[in-house]
């Protein structure tokens, strides 16, 4: 991949970001996903790892499972696109790795964030190089810590309007 191809997918971090508690891509995301996708189009031969984070508020397990929601929603993206499953792997690290200080909005704001990391096809993954393996949601099963779930949303009742009186 060409310096200028690896400059975008590393500029992606400062792109594709997510607001608080959301794993749903910001439509403002969609520009740099799409010329991610245009590289990965250009270089067959190689893979792409999709890192998922988080900042440091609320639960780690939590955490770990919002990071891998958010790296399964650009990998969705990019299958939408026409990219093999098989080319593309995510995987999340929680608040593990973050990139700014969790003490402040703003830091916490590029902490949810994804990383781009190709590699070529057979070669280690480069976000296990760059991160270190991923724990996985069954690593969390198996710890018999509850893997983190949303509660449902209750519905408020449907106020209807009271029967006309009859006279």
């Amino acid at each position: 991949i060409k310096a200028e191809q690896k400059k975008i997918l590393n500029e992606a971090t400062k792109y594709i970001n997510f607001d608080f508690d959301k794993a749903t891509l910001k439509p403002s995301s969609f520009p740099r996903l799409e010329q991610m996708v245009q590289i990965m189009n250009e270089y067959p031969d190689y893979s792409l790892s999709i890192a998922g984070h988080t900042d440091s508020k609320g639960d780690d397990n939590y955490n770990l499972k919002l990071s891998y929601d958010r790296a399964a929603s650009a990998r969705a993206y990019m299958l939408s696109k026409g990219i093999p499953a098989e080319r593309i792997e995510s995987r999340g690290y929680g608040e593990t790795k973050p990139i700014a200080d969790n003490k402040t909005p703003a830091g916490q704001a590029l902490n949810r964030r994804v990383d781009f990391d190709p590699y070529l096809t057979g070669e280690a993954n480069a976000a296990e190089t760059k991160y270190g393996p991923a724990p996985t949601i069954s690593e969390l099963k198996a710890s018999g810590k509850p893997v983190p779930t949303r509660k449902p949303v209750k519905k408020a009742p449907v106020k209807r309007a009271a029967p006309a009186k009859r006279k």
